[in-house]
C-alpha cells in the first residue's frame, strides 16, 4: 500500500508482530487497511519481528516523505468471509418496510436485485446471497436490511488497489492533471484551457447502491441513512453528491475544508465567527463559496460535471468523452445542508436525478449500466467560473 505523508490514523498493537488494531474514521488509509492486517514491511524494511516502538519510529521518521510503502498481510478465514469483506453492491430496501415479493433479476451480468423476502431472526441480521448467473459467474453479495435497521458498519466500496478490489466495483482518486479547465483568458479566448491544479476537496469514498420500488427515499440520504460510507459519512464535514438512477444511486463523498465549512455555518446557522474577506481569496475559492451559500438557481448554473471514460467499450468512450456539462441545468437538483449535531459533522448534499436527463444523457447512462462490469468512469466536479477565473477542479472520483 502506498501511504501519503502525514498522520495515518492507524492504531497499532503487537500480537506476534505488528498488527493493525483499528483504523480511525479520518484515516487516509480508510478502505485500504483494516483491523487485523499484519504489517510485514515499511519502505521494504522487514518489521515482522520488530517491537511496537520500532514500527512507530519508522512511520514517524518517514512521515514527511511524499509517500510511504507499507506491506501488509491479510488472512481470509473462508470464502464466505472473503466475499463479505469485499461486498460492492448494497440496497436501501428494508429501510422503509420490506414486503414479501418474488426475487427480480437485474439485466446486468454478474449482479442481481435485492431480495425483499428476508425475515431476520435477530434485530441486526443481514442476509447475503450468492447465486450463479446464466454464464456460471458468482453474483456479488447484496445486503438486505431489515425494517428500520440502521447499521453503522456496512461495507462501502473498497479503494483501489487492495485485495478486495480484484474483479469488484471499487473507487480511487485519479490525478487532477487529466482535466483541462478554463484559464485566465477564457472569456476572450475560448481555447484558453489549462491543466487543473490540485483538487480543492479530497475524495473520501463512493457507494453504489441498488434500489427498487420497496426502497426508502433516494434523496437526503446523509440525514436518513447512517450506514452510508460504512457509517463514516458524517465523521467529518462532507460534501455528498448523489446521482439517482432508475436502478439505484451512485454516491460520491468529499471532505469539505474548514474554510468552506465556516461560510456554510454563517449562511445557514447565523454563525458570527470571523470570515476571510472574499477579495483576499483565490478566484476558484470565491466560486465555490458562492456555490455553497448561493441560491439554488446559482448552484444549478455553476455546478459542472466533467465525465470521462478512460477504460471501457468504444461506444462508451465516444459518448463519455470529457465534455463539460452544467449538470444542474440538465437534471432536477435538490440541495440540502445538515448542521453538526449528535456527534455528526456538517454535511452539504446535492441530489441529482438522472432519470430526467435528455436523450443523449439517457443513452450514456444506459451504456454505462450495460457495461458496468468493464467500464472505468471518472466523475469530475468543478464550479464554473465566469468572472472567477481560472477554474480549479473541486474533486473527482474514479
Amino acid at each position: 500500500i502506498i501511504a501519503p505523508s502525514g498522520a495515518l490514523g492507524l492504531v497499532l498493537a503487537t500480537q506476534g508482530g505488528p498488527i493493525v488494531k483499528d483504523v480511525k474514521p479520518e484515516s487516509q488509509l480508510l478502505g485500504k487497511v483494516q483491523a487485523g492486517d499484519k504489517i510485514v514491511a515499511i519502505d521494504d524494511v522487514d518489521v515482522r519481528t520488530s517491537k511496537h516502538s520500532h514500527v512507530i519510529q519508522l512511520l514517524r521518521n518517514n512521515s514527511t516523505s511524499d509517500e510511504r510503502k507499507i506491506t501488509i498481510m491479510r488472512e481470509l478465514q473462508s470464502q464466505t468471509t472473503e466475499r463479505w469483506s469485499s461486498i460492492s453492491r448494497r440496497t436501501l430496501a428494508g429501510f422503509v418496510g420490506a414486503a414479501k415479493s418474488p426475487r427480480s433479476r437485474s439485466t446486468e451480468p454478474g449482479s442481481h436485485e435485492p431480495d425483499e423476502s428476508g425475515h431476520p431472526t435477530t434485530k441486526q441480521e443481514i442476509s447475503c446471497h450468492n447465486t450463479m448467473d446464466d454464464d456460471g459467474d458468482v453474483n456479488d453479495c447484496t445486503n438486505q436490511l431489515s425494517n428500520g435497521l440502521h447499521l453503522d458498519h456496512i461495507p462501502t466500496l473498497p479503494r483501489f488497489p487492495v485485495l478486495e478490489t480484484k474483479d469488484r466495483n471499487c473507487w480511487s482518486e485519479p490525478s487532477h492533471t487529466i482535466f483541462k479547465i478554463r484559464g485566465h483568458n477564457y472569456l476572450v479566448d475560448a481555447k484558453n484551457k489549462i491543466q487543473s491544479g490540485p483538487y480543492l476537496f479530497t475524495a473520501r469514498g463512493a457507494d453504489l447502491i441498488l434500489t427498487n420500488d420497496k426502497s426508502g427515499p433516494r434523496t437526503g440520504i446523509a440525514e436518513k441513512y447512517s450506514s452510508i460510507l460504512a457509517g463514516h459519512a458524517r465523521s467529518i464535514p462532507t460534501f455528498v453528491i448523489n446521482f439517482i438512477f432508475d436502478w439505484g444511486i451512485l454516491v460520491n463523498y468529499y471532505e469539505i475544508p474548514a474554510m468552506y465549512v465556516s461560510f456554510l455555518r454563517a449562511r445557514y446557522e447565523g454563525s458570527n465567527q470571523d470570515l476571510p474577506a472574499m477579495d483576499a481569496l483565490q478566484p476558484h475559492e470565491r466560486a465555490i463559496i458562492r456555490f455553497l451559500v448561493g441560491s439554488d438557481n446559482h448552484r444549478n448554473a455553476t455546478l459542472k460535471l466533467i465525465p470521462k471514460c478512460p477504460e471501457g467499450p468504444w461506444a462508451v468512450r465516444q459518448l463519455v468523452n470529457g465534455k463539460p456539462a452544467l449538470i444542474g441545468k440538465r437534471l432536477p437538483a435538490q440541495y440540502s445542508y445538515y448542521p453538526a449535531k449528535d456527534g455528526k459533522a456538517e454535511c452539504f448534499e446535492a441530489d441529482l436525478d438522472t432519470r430526467e436527463t435528455d436523450r443523449v444523457g439517457k443513452k450514456a447512462i444506459s451504456l454505462c449500466r450495460k457495461y458496468m462490469t468493464t467500464v472505468t468512469l471518472d466523475v469530475g466536479i468543478v464550479i464554473e467560473g465566469t468572472n472567477e477565473l481560472p477554474e480549479q477542479m473541486l474533486g473527482c472520483v474514479r
